[in-house]
């Protein structure tokens, strides 16, 4: 059970150095963040003239059925819809970099463990990490709209908790990605993290 005295001594022990507005101006140190990539993707289509599809940003949607009812609106065929699906996984490895970085960092691996495990000691390699999230099954899809949703990134410290989503094994997480349509393909996957989370399906 995730208690909120495990999230604050987590969140402390893996808390970024916060960078102070030393210059006396009135302009916040921290700007407001950019639109995330997914969202980029879906305002495109629903900002073209005479388009059928609406979008609000709103962070609850889920992203793969929001790319169906994109897919019908505009009524793609075949080989609109196949290319259009092409740029919307490049959006999602986007999301998840511009969420998690490039995988270079130890503090984004160590988060990612302690959402999963809060009250197991913090491992000390991105290698351990990588191994320990190894031993979890789930769908990236649901593990996007779940970080989306929950407003988890690379800056935001531990919270939520991401055993909620782990299908348990390999058989009941390829059954349920394929069964949902679900599946994200792995030569689309630059990230690290994405590549992560990926690597049983392949």
């Amino acid at each position: 059970m995730v208690t909120h005295n495990n999230l604050d001594d987590l969140s402390q022990r893996l808390s970024n150095v916060s960078i102070s507005n030393e210059d006396g101006t009135e302009e916040p140190a921290n700007p407001p963040r950019r639109r995330a990539p997914i969202d980029d993707y879906f305002y495109q289509h629903a900002s073209r003239p005479g388009s059928r599809f609406t979008y609000d940003g709103d962070s609850r949607l889920k992203i793969r059925a929001t790319f169906d009812i994109l897919a019908r609106s505009e009524k793609w065929r075949r080989k609109k819809r196949m290319n259009e699906k092409q740029k919307f996984f490049e959006a999602i490895d986007a999301e998840f970099t511009t969420r998690f970085g490039d995988g270079s960092r130890l503090e984004t691996w160590q988060r990612l463990v302690a959402m999963f495990n809060p009250d197991d000691p913090v491992p000390h390699s991105i290698t351990r990490c990588d191994k320990i999230l190894s031993g979890y099954f789930i769908n990236i899809f649901d593990f996007l709209d779940y970080c989306r949703a929950m407003a988890i990134d690379e800056q935001s410290g531990v919270q939520g908790d991401l055993s909620s989503i782990d299908k348990g094994s390999l058989q009941i997480l390829r059954t349920y990605s394929k069964t949902n349509n679900l599946l994200y393909p792995l030569d689309m996957a630059k990230g690290r993290v994405l590549k992560a989370f990926l690597v049983h399906m392949f």
